[in-house]
This record gives structure tokens, C-alpha cells and sequence, in this order.
């Protein structure tokens, strides 16, 4: 079976209506038998990824975490404002309930390590495929979170007579 990542970049090109892994390609600045191997079990390394989301204008942490189909194609746009929206959430966060600073600090380089390990050169692909699907499982638990916080998030909205659900997730 495919890895997910593999077969949303073969997704996306379809739905796309790329007929060519050489214009797909062209699209990211690629070489076209560097899609055939992202096509074919070889992940690529975060700044095609990150290249890819940006020039289809999908959101990567969906990307790299769901499987995309040409029925849930729409939920993988990315809103305008989403960058906005998630400062707000973490603002909101370290006010509403009191992380520290340090704290934050810690989480960002700790993903910021990691993500360098994946952008190394000198790492082999075993090594790469283990620290992404570590990093993919973190932010699927992350996912998991926030999506537990809207739902009490419109509860407690619904309980004080509010009518601004914010599940979207």
C-alpha cells in the first residue's frame, strides 16, 4: 500500500487534470522522475512538500496526515486567513490557559530539530520515513486535540445562548 503522502501527491495531480508527472513537475520545480518517486514510495523532503501546498494552495498538515480523495478535494483548500487564525488560537491559548512561554519555546524546537533532521541531506530514507511518520503522528494528536477543544469550544457556546459553532475540522 501506498504511503498516504505518495498516493495524495498522485491524488493531486489527478485531480488536478495534470496528465503528466513532467507537468506536475514543471508546476513545483521538479524533475519529472522525482515525481515518479513520489508517486512510488519516496517521501519528499519538506521544502517540496511545503512547494507543493503552496503552488495548489492545499493545506499541508492535511496533505501529509489524510488521505485526499476528489470528495473531500474542497476541506484540502486552504482558507485565506487560516495564518490569522491560528496566531488568535495561540494567543488564545497562552492566555486562556496559561502555557509559558518556555513552554511554547520548548514545542517549537523541538519540531524546528526535528524538521531540520528531515531536511538533511546526509539522512537515509529509513531514517527520514521514521522521523516524518513520528512528526506526522504528533500532529495527528495535536489534530485530535483541537478538535476536542472546538466541540467544547461550541458547547459552551450553545450553553450561553451563543450561535457561533466553530467545529470545522
Amino acid at each position: 500500500m501506498l504511503d498516504i503522502i505518495n498516493q495524495n501527491i498522485r491524488s493531486l495531480r489527478k485531480l488536478e487534470n495534470i496528465r503528466s508527472q513532467s507537468e506536475f513537475g514543471d508546476r513545483i520545480g521538479v524533475p519529472s522522475h522525482n515525481i515518479n518517486k513520489y508517486e512510488n514510495n519516496v517521501i519528499p523532503k519538506p521544502e517540496v512538500l511545503r512547494t507543493i501546498a503552496s503552488e495548489f494552495g492545499i493545506n499541508l498538515h492535511l496533505f501529509i496526515t489524510r488521505e485526499l480523495t476528489e470528495s473531500n478535494f474542497e476541506e484540502f483548500k486552504i482558507e485565506h486567513n487560516t495564518e490569522v487564525k491560528l496566531e488568535s488560537l495561540l494567543s488564545e491559548a497562552t492566555t486562556e490557559y496559561e502555557i509559558k512561554r518556555g513552554d511554547l519555546d520548548r514545542f517549537a524546537t523541538f519540531f524546528s530539530d526535528k524538521l531540520k533532521k528531515l531536511e538533511d541531506d546526509n539522512l537515509n530514507e529509513i531514517d527520514r520515513k521514521k522521523l516524518f511518520n513520528d512528526l506526522r503522528s504528533i500532529f495527528l494528536a495535536f489534530n485530535d486535540k483541537l478538535k476536542e477543544f472546538y466541540i467544547m469550544q461550541d458547547r459552551l457556546a450553545e450553553l450561553l445562548g451563543g450561535n457561533n459553532p466553530t467545529t470545522q475540522l
